[in-house]
């Protein structure tokens, strides 16, 4: 699921992971609205920006609904948070963001 209000990295994301063979949804709506689990299946993966994100990072979190949370941030950085929570840096987004993905697969499997 992709939230971003850039839509020049919006499409550039969409064509990246659909040549991954990732399965893109994207929404220009609230990452907690309910509507999203009729649209995307699990197991869903956000990734959104900063200025999407507000401040529902918490309720994100804490949501479940969520297999993991790759935020696009000015600067990367490390958290405390979760395994499945994952801050990048924007400039980086197309190939860190894909990146990310592999390597979560990689521990899941």
């Amino acid at each position: 699921m992709l939230i971003l209000r850039d839509s020049g990295l919006r499409s550039a994301l969409i064509a990246r992971l659909s040549l991954q063979g990732e399965s893109v949804v994207t929404l220009d709506t609230s990452p907690d609205d309910p509507s999203l689990d009729r649209i995307a299946r699990p197991p869903r993966i956000l990734v959104i920006d900063t200025a999407m994100l507000g401040g529902h990072l918490a309720i994100l979190i804490d949501s479940g609904r969520w297999r993991g949370i790759i935020i696009l941030a000015d600067s990367a950085e490390e958290t405390d948070a979760p395994d499945r929570l994952c801050i990048i840096d924007q400039k980086r987004a197309l190939v860190d963001v894909c990146d990310t993905l592999v390597r979560w697969r990689v521990n899941d499997g």
